[in-house]
């Protein structure tokens, strides 16, 4: 039906992974640049390659705010970063927590196989 690419759908909001964020602008940039290098002799091609050029850079334009849109998306990004540190700290005690309480069962079930 539609092309899975198509960033026109943005309007479901659920959170996205930063894989998921499209950021791939290098090579639209890349069009840009060299249609600015070039040296045109003749004015039909200039007039030609400034309007294709203009259409890349509308095109860069759109995807940077598709960019914006999906960034505003990803969990966590409406704290700061001292929010997203303490959060990230407050997590890895969590983790190490667990991990000792883990250890410790698996201590005691050692332990009681070895006396069965």
């Amino acid at each position: 039906m539609e092309n899975n690419t198509d960033h026109s759908e943005q309007t479901n909001y659920s959170p996205l992974t930063v894989e998921d964020v499209d950021v791939d602008f290098l090579p639209i940039v890349y069009d840009i640049i060299r249609s600015v290098e070039r040296d045109f002799h003749d004015n039909a091609s200039k007039i030609r390659e400034s309007h294709e050029c203009s259409h890349r850079v509308l095109e860069l334009q759109k995807r940077l705010e598709i960019a914006k849109a999906q960034i505003r998306r990803l969990p966590g990004i409406e704290f700061n970063k001292h929010d997203q540190l303490k959060q990230f700290e407050l997590l890895r005690t969590q983790l190490r927590l667990k991990r000792e309480l883990l250890q410790k069962y698996r201590n005691m079930c050692s332990f009681e196989t070895s006396f069965k």
